[in-house]
């Protein structure tokens, strides 16, 4: 082999180290295949997070989250559907960011955590009813409260199909000119 062929190759080896693979798109799934329309009013957020949940799209619904997020049941629901976090025996009404996308990472990828149900194959959540209130609470002078109600279906092709209908109360906050979701609060047997 000559020095110049030794040299193609060099550079060819340089260049698929430092680059995508063209010859295999799959192997550059890290960025995302669609250009997320910003959080610019709290319609667009709650669109975004509609289209997360259709796409099964981890990313986008953590571009829907503030960092500080919470998620919050009422205490009706804790009991039946409250996770026990902090190993003292009692489920908690509450969780926060990583948990949460934990969960969905579940849900959109690998199913249910007991292994009864795979990934849905298509999801689907439409939210009707939207009223929109400034959050009087002290500290939330900036913030909103986004009230709906919610229609989530998740479809199986082996025919098993699972619907939640509720309410919900999301208390969404500026960050860096966009709207991020700070608290998810399920009030679904309240209305």
């Amino acid at each position: 082999m000559n020095i110049l062929s030794k040299l193609i190759i060099a550079v060819f080896a340089l260049f698929l180290i430092s680059c995508e693979n063209p010859f295999n798109p799959s192997a550059n799934n890290n960025k995302p295949s669609i250009v997320y329309e910003p959080n610019t009013t709290p319609e667009q957020l709650l669109q975004n997070l509609s289209d997360a949940y259709q796409q099964k799209d981890i990313k986008l619904y953590e571009y829907c989250l503030a960092k500080d997020f919470k998620f919050q049941l009422i205490a009706t629901e804790v009991n039946e559907i409250g996770i026990d976090l902090d190993n003292d025996g009692l489920p908690d009404s509450e969780w926060f960011f990583q948990q949460e996308i934990e969960y969905h990472r579940n849900l959109f990828q690998n199913g249910s955590s007991d292994g009864q149900y795979p990934p849905p194959d298509q999801i689907n959540l439409r939210f009707t009813g939207l009223q929109i209130e400034k959050d009087t609470q002290e500290g939330h002078e900036a913030w909103l409260i986004l009230s709906t109600y919610f229609h989530l279906d998740l479809i199986f092709n082996q025919g098993t199909n699972l619907n939640a209908l509720g309410y919900a109360r999301f208390y969404i906050k500026p960050v860096a000119d966009e709207w991020k979701i700070a608290i998810w609060r399920d009030e679904s047997n309240v209305y």
